[in-house]
């Protein structure tokens, strides 16, 4: 325990006191040099850092980098052939999760309740509507409309989106859980 001036009325107190005893004026605090030494050493590795980020060469040679996005294991919506249900609804159901959920929304007459969590889809299933023209229903469990009384119930809902995956055509909701 060391003893320090108070800034206010000179009186000697502990360094570990919040305020003087004396004058109740609050103590200054003053950070150790090792403290100031580690927070400036931090700061100037952090800017060596950001520094070499910038500055560092590309690498050059080998693929450009939109044929190294195809070369990999994900595959984009126009490389899947146009009857590859699976390929296709794959592709499509996080914009069916992101374009539809406004329309199946405003079917409720009433509160809607969303039991998916942050990062889960709002579409479990989905399969042809019209195959030829590339239309798939994603069909999904995870809302609960509120009726009259106040009651939650279970909904099936279904979202027609069209091959752009991002045009909605149709929403139907109907009573009832998924099996």
């Amino acid at each position: 325990m060391a003893l320090v001036k108070c800034g206010e009325c000179g009186a000697e107190i502990s360094d570990k006191a919040d305020a003087c005893v004396r004058c109740g004026a609050p103590i200054k605090k003053n950070l150790s040099k090792r403290a100031a030494w580690i927070t400036a050493g931090v700061v100037v590795v952090c800017g060596v850092a950001a520094y070499l980020a910038v500055t560092a060469p590309k690498q050059e040679g080998g693929a450009p980098p939109a044929a190294a996005e195809r070369s990999g294991t994900k595959e984009s919506a126009s490389d899947c052939a146009k009857t590859d249900l699976q390929c296709l609804g794959d592709k499509g159901i996080v914009g069916a999760s992101v374009y539809c959920k406004n329309p199946v929304t405003k079917l409720a007459k009433y509160d809607v309740k969303w039991t998916d969590r942050t990062f889960e889809l709002k579409f479990s299933r989905f399969r042809w509507a019209d195959q030829a023209a590339g239309v798939i229903t994603y069909v999904g469990d995870k809302a609960l409309f509120q009726n009259g009384f106040g009651a939650y119930t279970p909904v099936i809902y279904e979202c027609d989106l069209a091959a752009d995956n991002k045009t909605v055509l149709d929403v139907r909701v109907k009573e009832g859980r998924l099996p």
